[in-house]
């Protein structure tokens, strides 16, 4: 295959990684692997367009590597070319990502092993690159590919542990020795590969005398017995693992400890993170090192700001407790942490780690060993009455303090916290006035959370509860539309408060104020969210439904109700009448509920409602109450094929999110294939006469105005609808088919979903037309997804292969309106005067010559041209070609010298190398 431009590469890689998977199922992954490949060593790319194409593979290693064996011969041709090319600083940029590419690939495809000479010779240069200490031989220009190298190295050695646990005495020489701003790489990688080395050390069973000596001062080979497993790199603790040499045995491993914490400090925040969490792991494995080892960092650290460094102190503080933090230290922490949540330089997503950092703080003597949200015994209420919330926080921040005052003032007792308590609902309460007067999605949701948390921690304080109940009823009644807010509240309240009165307690009064409602207040738009409360409501046993049964009976008898049919109006109905069906208390209305369901289905309009209240009606009065339940809650069986009517889907039974849930396809089950237009017969025209050019009243402008009025008309693209292959059973009868398409990069306006009726196995596929508004006529692709229903009654959605949009099947013949006086000739004639080369447009002449005969000519216009040839006159052919939404190709061609001469005119000269291409591609296939 040819080599591709760098345009070319451009729009490839935008498709991929619009779409990879269906991307390679279209082009084959070995295919485009090996356009990869190949044209990574071409010189013509660019640099960033090569960088780019190395992207693909550190972001979708398996997809363009699926096997150990593409995996590995892909390493060795990168290997190769990073071999070759020069150390110039040019091409810094693009060694890195070869570097970061082949390790990636090595890594996923499981290549990274002894077996594998790619592996080692990739592990060799990586320890190569990185001898360059202080840029004594490729100069500075050099040192971000070292910089990388030490990255690659120090990922090999999380996935590996203890690939590098034989070579820490050049590693700690070489970071010893660096000098330059790559130090902070190098130190990071020594102490990885020291904990490392450590931690196999504890894992054998007794190390002998000698062994940390030897293991410090090792200089061998890697370790490529750890590529075997893949461990997990897990945080070590004093109870996992241990060693206990002697204080002989650790004097040079507590000398090392000490250097490189002293070097600590010239590193940035996140590094020294990384370095501190490993000597805090190997301090903690090696139990005759005392923790002490930290004391003068911690000088440094208790005055940072830095959110990583800060996490080292708390990191240090949940490993060695009370061994390296006295109480006064412990009580210090606590009120910088309560300072830091006050920070006024630092951003609110900092402020709240600091507030989840005082919930899970690692105490000295901790009271209770819950993993989650605790409380400090030294956290006060007067240390913590500055985090008060309030209107002007926002809303992340205001749940927070509220979360935490909320436990400070139940775990203390005395004035402050009974004051606090009232603080906080009156805080809830400002929260309320706001919802009053603001529709703010957010705010709405902020004040139920709050009133959650309220409720969670204070539910037995009768006098706020009372207050807060009345409130939230005050709430509704003004607007009914937050009842989802509500029935969300009740749910979650009901969960955590399992054996509490209140959420029952709530139900039934919303329950009576709805019911008390005179049937004139009630409206299309709140009747609905009534009925829906009240289905809630009707699942509490503790609440009594004949109110309930009552209301719902004004209002069927209400005149308009019934006789309008509204669907979801009485599917609302019915869902309220099915949870009283199944109230432990049936009973107790029974007839009501008979006359109920009696009257909707003799009087309601709409036939599916009348169905389902039958169907209630005689299971209300032939069923037990203990099998009514079961049947109300049955589920489908696994395999059983059933025609389900819409109603079934909104009964909100068991089966509601079942049957309500849209299913991902296990593969690709749809395609979209192109109908092959095979009228190609061409037409012939006598000669234009001049006279009717002459008398023409037909402008170029008005022709440019005709487009632009019809540029929605003029494209349509037509599809066959089929199944992709073999399909399973389940999917061979599809219903309610809906195409949905993505536009990849935009060219295009939006396009319309397109709804296909069935799709059946064995017959003729359905017949689409895709309307394409092209806001530039370029080729492109379009994504295309489908949901569809099967016989079971289930929704699925799948991805269909992208469907090319090729520069030919933008052609359009020329549209001419019916009162135009003009043919299609003198339109020609006219555009071919008007579109020459002008430097102030788009417009531009070009030539394009292919060596044959006139038959073979003959043959390519029959084949490629025939709906837009205007004129043939003398073997000479005028072809006129629309590009919407405004754009021309005018092509006058004949044979002279067995060459074939396309002369071009277009008013887009940007159009000219796919025009070019095309009449290539064409003329090659004579």
């Amino acid at each position: 295959m040819a080599e591709r431009s760098n345009s070319s590469w451009v729009r490839n890689m935008a498709s991929f990684s619009a779409n990879p998977k269906s991307f390679i199922l279209n082009a084959t992954a070995e295919g485009f692997l090996d356009d990869l490949l190949k044209d990574l060593n071409s010189e013509s790319l660019s640099e960033q367009t090569k960088v780019t194409m190395l992207n693909l593979f550190i972001e979708y290693p398996t997809l363009l590597c699926p096997d150990k064996t593409s995996g590995e011969v892909s390493t060795e041709i990168l290997m190769n070319i990073l071999q070759q090319m020069s150390p110039s600083l040019k091409s810094i940029t693009l060694r890195c990502h070869l570097l970061l590419a082949i390790e990636t690939i090595l890594i996923t495809t499981d290549n990274f092993n002894w077996s594998c000479k790619s592996a080692q010779d990739f592990a060799s240069l990586l320890m190569h690159i990185i001898s360059d200490v202080n840029d004594m031989k490729q100069g500075a220009g050099n040192r971000p590919l070292r910089v990388m190298a030490c990255e690659c190295l120090r990922e090999l050695e999380n996935c590996y542990p203890g690939l590098l646990s034989q070579r820490l005495e050049q590693l700690y020489t070489l970071q010893q020795q660096e000098r330059s701003g790559a130090h902070q790489s190098y130190l990071v990688l020594y102490s990885i590969a020291l904990k490392n080395a450590i931690q196999l050390l504890a894992q054998k069973d007794g190390p002998s005398h000698g062994a940390f000596k030897q293991m410090l001062m090792s200089n061998d080979s890697f370790l490529w017995n750890a590529t075997k497993d893949m461990k997990e790199l897990r945080p070590a603790s004093g109870e996992q693992l241990f060693l206990l040499p002697t204080n002989n045995e650790t004097k040079e491993l507590k000398s090392i400890l000490a250097l490189l914490l002293e070097d600590s400090y010239l590193l940035t925040s996140v590094s020294q993170n990384a370095l501190f969490w490993q000597i805090i792991q190997v301090v903690a494995m090696v139990r005759t090192i005392s923790p002490v080892l930290f004391k003068s960092q911690l000088i440094r650290l208790f005055g940072t700001k830095d959110v990583s460094c800060f996490h080292s102190i708390l990191q240090m503080k949940a490993v060695f407790t009370d061994s390296l933090f006295t109480a006064e230290d412990e009580n210090f922490l606590l009120q910088r942490l309560v300072g830091m949540t006050l920070h006024p330089l630092l951003t609110t997503p900092v402020k709240l780690f600091y507030l989840d950092c005082l919930l899970h703080f690692p105490e000295n003597r901790p009271l209770n060993s819950n993993p989650g949200e605790n409380l400090p015994v030294l956290l006060t209420v007067q240390m913590t009455s500055c985090l008060f919330p309030n209107i002007f926080n926002d809303c992340r921040t205001m749940l927070c303090r509220q979360n935490l005052l909320s436990m400070v003032y139940l775990e203390n007792e005395g004035f402050h916290a009974e004051r606090g308590i009232g603080y906080l609902f009156q805080h809830l309460m400002s929260l309320y006035s706001m919802v009053g007067k603001n529709t703010s999605r957010e705010i709405t949701a902020t004040f139920f959370r709050a009133a959650y948390l309220f409720v969670r921690y204070f539910h037995f304080c009768e006098k706020h509860m009372e207050n807060l109940t009345q409130n939230l009823l005050d709430l509704y009644k003004n607007n009914s539309s937050l009842a989802p807010y509500f029935i969300n509240l009740i749910n979650e309240i009901q969960i955590l408060l399992e054996f509490q009165a209140w959420p029952s307690f709530l139900c039934r009064a919303i329950q009576r104020q709805i019911v008390a409602l005179p049937v004139d207040q009630l409206t299309l738009k709140n009747l609905p969210w009534h009925l829906k409360v009240l289905s809630r409501v009707a699942q509490e046993n503790m609440v009594p439904q004949t109110c309930a049964v009552m209301f719902l009976r004004r209002v069927v008898a209400h005149p308009d109700l019934c006789t309008r049919g509204d669907w979801g109006l009485g599917n609302a109905l019915l869902s309220v009448c099915k949870h009283i069906l199944q109230h432990e208390h049936l009973d107790k209305v029974f007839m009501p509920l008979a006359d109920l369901l009696q009257y909707l289905m003799h009087h309601f309009a709409d036939i599916d409602i009348q169905e389902r209240s039958r169907l209630y009606y005689i299971l209300l009065t032939n069923v037990s109450s203990d099998k009514l339940g079961k049947i109300l809650n049955m589920s489908p069986t696994g395999d059983q094929s059933k025609t389900r009517s819409l109603s079934s889907i909104m009964t909100e039974s068991e089966n509601f999110s079942t049957l309500l849930t849209i299913h991902n396809t296990e593969r690709m089950v749809l395609q979209l294939c192109p109908v092959l237009d095979h009228t190609k017969i061409l037409p012939t025209y006598p000669e234009a006469s001049t006279e009717q050019n002459k008398e023409s009243e037909y402008s170029l402008e008005e022709h440019y105005q005709y487009l632009a009025d019809h540029r929605t008309s003029l494209l349509a693209l037509k599809y066959h609808v089929a199944f992709k292959g073999d399909v399973g059973e389940k999917y061979q009868k599809l219903f309610c088919i809906v195409l949905q398409f993505d536009l990849i990069d935009g060219l295009y306006e939006p396009i319309d979903n397109i709804n296909v009726s069935c799709l059946y196995m064995g017959r003729k596929p359905p017949v689409v037309m895709v309307n394409l508004v092209p806001k530039e006529p370029y080729p492109s692709y379009l994504g295309i997804n489908a949901t569809f229903s099967t016989q079971d009654g289930l929704t699925y959605h799948t991805r269909l292969d992208p469907v090319p949009v090729t520069f030919p099947e933008l052609f359009v013949p020329f549209p001419l309106p019916a009162s135009c006086p003009l043919d299609k000739r003198c339109l020609f004639d006219k555009l071919w005067h008007g579109l020459k080369t002008d430097d102030l447009k788009d417009n531009e002449e070009s030539i394009f010559c292919y060596k044959m005969s006139e038959s073979s000519l003959h043959d390519v216009v029959q084949s490629n041209f025939s709906r837009f040839v205007v004129s043939y006159h003398g073997h000479e052919y005028k072809i006129g070609i629309v590009l919407p939404p405004r754009f021309h190709i005018l092509l006058c061609t004949q044979v002279q010298d067995d060459t074939a001469q396309f002369h071009i005119r277009t008013d887009n000269w940007k159009l000219l190398p796919y025009m070019n291409a095309h009449l290539l591609d064409v003329s090659a296939k004579t």
